[in-house]
């Protein structure tokens, strides 16, 4: 492919000059290079074909170039002195012929195929034309067979090759289990033939059919399960695993899925599964690595070559890494790197490797080589079932490195973006081999050789078997047809498929001793419709009405009708679908030592713990008393609130400093701007609002005009109260106020107090809130709020004052008018910027104090009594459970 796109870039195309711009154009380009090598077409010969088929005008411009681009690829090979699989065997057929003698007397016997390529029919012509041994070709062949019809151009040339040495077995049914051979043989001898031979009529009657059965289902997966009930079956009646073969016209399309049932059901198999490199753990590593070592590379794509088995002797430093990334908010490798040596005390030295790499390439192997030889390093390990996979891995790898860097030594080199997609297109055969303990899914290709007990032709699907034609992307049949004619050159037809199909159906029906499944889907896995093949008409044409009905597995059908199950897992899934729903049992109390434990050690309570109780006690005793470790950085509103908080502080003492007082008015307004301009720019790299630094900027600008707008609605204020207390901490360690007590209990409450605005002995409490919903006194205590009622009681009992007003400032929305509880007998203090409804007597003002000792009271006593009642609708501020699968509780089962 590297050549074929350089030869690409080399050759003058305009024709061809959209197509060539797609990533698949090489790669198309070298199946075509491929089929003119299998037909030893030359490029002088190709382009004289091509000019007597397009000699002028826009068709003759693109087959000019068509022949250009083969030219230069073979030239590009030649000047790399390298060759691609055809022209190697191209090569090698040469040689036989001229050196015949080199291959001595020994006998050729060729069976278990019969798709011979140009190349492979002539090296038998030569083998048995010029050398001194006898080649034998046994091949599944009937003169007039209609099953036969792709084989007869072959079996032609082969005969006229072997003379009189033909010689044509009979029809045998002795393979066939007695009790099967009458159905079965005659489904052989009768399948596309119109009419079927004399005496099937009246021979196949249903006891004949019988061994013959029918499989429909909705869905590929109820296909799959409904094939898995019967191999299951099968197995458990003593059939040996190795006699029974699954078969699909493209295995691969169904490895994953089948893979799937059949570990589920317990049934070993084999399968020829192709899965692209990166699904594999080494090919997922060495894919990330190089995704690293080139720009753009990012902290997932380190922590995914971390993560590859081997790589690191102690793997919890990957998730050491992970959770500072993502803490931090890191995105680049580079900077995931850094912060790896931080925690590891060691560098990482393959990216660098890779990056300052003579050749990328076989640096590269060796890297792979370390990275699979990791985990069995001194251990003389032998490698066994899912093991295999890795060495596998390891070959494709280094085979394809090889050859791209034999590639580049040619000057023909892959820099790290083009070498990680050629890497990333490897497809890496995985799962078992061929054995006769394990049931064989194949294709039909694979198992036309040899016989089993039980065969399952399945995927009877229109457009899946028989397959689809596909057309080459350069010179569709029909031009080929012309070239032929034209030019003298036959190349391979490719679109006309169906005898080629119609002779793999009956290469795969033919292989069954004793039973026959015939599976199909009757609508896909959205309950559209599915027209199955029309080979399945083929078979009932043979038995005409003497078929049973098929065995039906419908798209609806979740779990088996219990006395079908197949395994003890799908019977008591199918029980539980029949039993009544029984709703588990939900806790509301945790009675362990551990909570009493950590509630006496507690030394006091915060207001906001309390509030989290009061909203969620599943969420408070996940959050604040398991307390797990967080991969995430701080969620943005948090982070948006504390950075308010720090601009607010600053700028209120930074005009206290200068004015004399921390009262915004009109006339200090223009100051405190510039204050909060200057402290938002100090301040923003301790506040990580986004790891994207677009984000960040929005971010912060949006708080800057909702601080602003804010700053100008202090300005308006008509209060006479003054800002005195700024981030007032009480029952901390180092702060100067002690601990609330709420008597006669002993509860202690401590935190932080936003502000506090004084005059006169009297106090208004203040308590910022970000967001822009902020609520009035009268639905306190349906809804917990104590930071505001606590704060005034702490400037009551422990300061002094009187407090006048205990309040939520919001910093955003439209109307920035505070909520919560001002008397209205210092309106003149006060002003009048608050909702009317929030106005209330010294002696409401008392009784929502008391209230809320009362709520601490309560909410503590709940604490100690290990209530732990989940409330999915009051969690997360009414968005929906937080921690669903711990408190396994269904929103709207509790209020």
């Amino acid at each position: 492919e590297l050549i074929a796109e350089q030869a690409t870039k080399r050759t003058r195309l305009v024709a061809l000059s959209a197509s060539a711009e797609r990533p698949g154009f090489a790669r198309a380009a070298v199946r075509l290079f491929a089929e003119l090598e299998r037909s030893r077409v030359e490029p002088g010969r190709l382009a004289a074909a091509l000019k007597r088929w397009a000699p002028e005008g826009s068709r003759g411009a693109y087959a000019t170039e068509i022949a250009a681009l083969y030219r230069t690829y073979r030239e590009r090979l030649e000047a790399a002195r390298l060759v691609d699989r055809e022209l190697f065997e191209w090569q090698a057929l040469e040689r036989l012929r001229h050196e015949p003698h080199r291959w001595g007397r020994t006998p050729v016997f060729v069976y278990g195929f019969d798709d011979f390529t140009e190349l492979e029919l002539e090296a038998l012509e030569a083998l048995a034309e010029r050398s001194e041994t006898d080649v034998v070709v046994a091949l599944p062949y009937e003169r007039g067979r209609v099953a036969f019809k792709p084989l007869a151009p072959m079996f032609e040339r082969l005969r006229a090759l072997a003379g009189e040495r033909v010689e044509e077995l009979p029809a045998l049914d002795d393979h066939y289990d007695p009790q099967s051979r009458v159905g079965l043989h005659a489904l052989e001898r009768g399948l596309f033939a119109s009419p079927p031979p004399s005496g099937v009529e009246g021979a196949v009657q249903a006891a004949a059919a019988a061994p013959v059965r029918l499989l429909a289902a909705g869905g590929a997966r109820a296909e799959i399960e409904l094939i898995g009930a019967e191999v299951l079956a099968l197995l458990r009646a003593g059939t040996r695993p190795g006699d029974i073969a699954v078969v699909f016209r493209d295995p691969r399309r169904y490895a994953a899925l089948a893979s799937h049932a059949f570990d589920t059901y317990g049934i070993p198999y084999s399968v020829d599964r192709r899965v692209p490199l990166g699904h594999t753990a080494l090919g997922r590593g060495l894919l990330a690595l190089i995704r690293c070592a080139r720009p753009g590379g990012t902290a997932a794509d380190l922590l995914a070559y971390l993560r590859t088995p081997g790589r690191l002797r102690n793997p919890t430093l990957a998730d050491r890494l992970e959770a500072a990334v993502r803490r931090a908010g890191i995105r680049s490798a580079d900077e995931a790197m850094a912060t790896f040596e931080q925690l590891a005390g060691w560098p990482l030295d393959e990216v660098a490797r890779l990056r300052t790499a003579e050749s990328i390439a076989d640096t590269l192997i060796g890297i792979a080589e370390a990275r699979f030889s990791g985990p069995y390093r001194r251990a003389a390990h032998v490698l066994r079932g899912s093991e295999l996979d890795d060495a596998r891995v390891l070959d494709a790898v280094r085979s394809a490195l090889a050859e791209i860097a034999a590639v580049a030594r040619a000057g023909v080199k892959a820099d790290l973006f083009a070498l990680h997609d050629l890497l990333a297109e490897l497809e890496v055969r995985t799962g078992d081999a061929p054995d006769p303990e394990r049931v064989q899914i194949a294709s039909p290709e694979t198992i036309r050789a040899r016989r089993f007990d039980a065969v399952f032709a399945c995927g009877l699907q229109e457009g899946e078997w028989p397959a689809p034609a596909g057309a080459d992307p350069f010179l569709a049949d029909d031009d080929r047809r012309e070239i032929a004619s034209a030019g003298g050159l036959a190349l391979p037809l490719r679109e006309d498929q169906l005898d080629r199909e119609r002779y793999l159906f009956y290469a795969t029906i033919s292989r069954a001793e004793r039973l026959l499944f015939l599976s199909w889907r009757h609508s896909d896995e959205d309950g559209n419709p599915e027209a199955r093949s029309f080979f399945v008409e083929d078979v009932k044409d043979v038995f005409g009405d003497a078929l049973a009905k098929p065995r039906l597995r419908d798209l609806a059908e979740v779990t088996w009708p219990r006395e079908q199950a197949p395994t003890e897992v799908e019977w008591q899934r199918a029980v539980a679908l029949e039993s009544p729903r029984v709703m588990p049992r939900l806790a509301t109390r945790i009675l362990t030592p551990a909570l009493g434990e950590w509630l006496g050690e507690r030394g006091g309570f915060s207001a906001g713990m309390l509030e989290a109780f009061t909203e969620c006690p599943v969420r408070w005793l996940v959050e604040r008393v398991l307390e797990p470790g967080v991969l995430e950085p701080d969620p943005q509103h948090l982070v948006r609130g504390a950075f308010a908080h720090r601009v607010l502080e600053l700028t209120y003492r930074r005009l206290r400093g200068q004015t004399g007082s921390a009262r915004v008015t009109e006339a200090t307004l223009p100051i405190a701007e510039g204050l909060l301009h200057e402290a938002l720019r100090e301040e923003q790299a301790e506040f990580p609002l986004s790891p994207s630094e677009t984000r960040v900027r929005v971010a912060v600008r949006r708080l800057e005009y909702d601080l602003l707008r804010f700053l100008r609605h202090e300005a308006q204020s008509e209060s006479e109260l003054e800002p005195t207390e700024l981030e007032l901490a009480f029952g901390l360690k180092d702060s100067s106020l002690p601990a609330l007590r709420v008597e006669p209990e002993g509860i202690e409450i401590r935190g932080v107090i936003d502000r506090v605005d004084r005059a006169n002995g009297h106090a208004l409490v203040v308590d910022y809130k970000s967001g822009k919903n902020v609520m009035g006194v009268a639905k306190w205590a349906d809804k917990g709020k104590l930071q505001a009622p606590l704060y005034a009681l702490v400037v009551k009992d422990l300061m002094g004052l009187v407090p006048i007003g205990a309040v939520y400032q919001p910093l955003a929305g439209d109307d920035l008018r505070p909520r919560g509880v001002v008397d209205n007998a210092h309106k003149d203090e006060l002003g009048d910027r608050y909702f009317r409804t929030d106005w209330k007597s010294p002696e409401e003002l008392d009784a929502a104090l008391d209230e809320a000792r009362q709520t601490v009271r309560n909410v503590v006593s709940r604490m100690r009594d290990g209530e732990i009642q989940p409330k999915p609708n009051c969690c997360s501020g009414g968005t929906g459970c937080a921690f669903p699968s711990i408190c396994r509780n269904e929103p709207g089962a509790a209020a």
